[in-house]
């Protein structure tokens, strides 16, 4: 059972004027709220049930488009604060601004994202994922060792986050090794297409290439705010 029940939310978002745009179930039960805000620009809010994270997609009256995501939504209380005033920040999310115009200063783009090998700093996942996948990082070195050793990254990720099958393909139940341990590797594919869009379902050889066609497409970038738990 998720933090939020999908029915619930939805209720609570058609009493303050929100309407049901989408549900996916398979996406972490995501409910998908859209409204109009007092410009006329449609907000929206995805809601992953599974996890308790929120997704803010709104337009700013300066910086234009922007997103703030935020976890640990676990009651109806903060879902509601949110409902009620999508722009609040509740101390739980960060911020992303999107499309800028091009007179505003913006500032200069920070390398937030950690290598989870060697702890190098890049400015995306992707770049970070293409540097660990490459088998170039100290930690990890070897093209292939380095692949599957993401996909058991990956897949500890999405069991943390109760989204078993989220993004990787292939072993959804867990697996045990000759030494009783958990085999995390296990349904990886050597040079298979280990990894799938959270959004359209497209498949991919790795890990960098999927979170590139995340990045480079707005509907999938959009529909995907919980690669945040990555």
């Amino acid at each position: 059972m998720g933090v939020l029940d999908p029915g619930t939310v939805s209720e609570y978002g058609r009493n303050r004027g929100w309407y049901e745009h989408d549900y996916q179930w398979s996406q972490g039960e995501l409910v998908i709220l859209r409204k109009a805000d007092h410009s006329i620009h449609w907000m929206q809010l995805n809601v992953w049930c599974t996890t308790g994270t929120v997704g803010s997609y709104i337009t700013h009256p300066r910086q234009g488009k922007t997103q703030l995501f935020r976890r640990s939504i676990d009651s109806y209380a903060k879902l509601v604060e949110l409902l009620d005033n999508p722009r609040v920040h509740t101390g739980g999310g960060y911020h992303r601004t999107q499309d800028a115009p091009a007179h505003e200063s913006t500032a200069p783009r920070q390398r937030n994202v950690a290598c989870p090998g060697c702890g190098k700093r890049y400015f995306t996942m992707g770049d970070s994922a293409q540097h660990f996948e490459s088998g170039h990082c100290s930690s990890c070195p070897g093209m292939d060792n380095a692949r599957k050793t993401m996909y058991s990254f990956a897949r500890q990720k999405e069991s943390a986050a109760g989204a078993d099958g989220m993004f990787t393909s292939g072993q959804r139940l867990l697996a045990f090794d000759g030494d009783g341990q958990l085999d995390w590797t296990a349904g990886y594919v050597n040079g298979g297409k280990n990894y799938h869009c959270p959004s359209c379902s497209k498949a991919f050889v790795t890990m960098n290439s999927m979170l590139q066609h995340v990045q480079s497409k707005e509907e999938c970038r959009q529909r995907s705010g919980h690669l945040a738990l990555m």
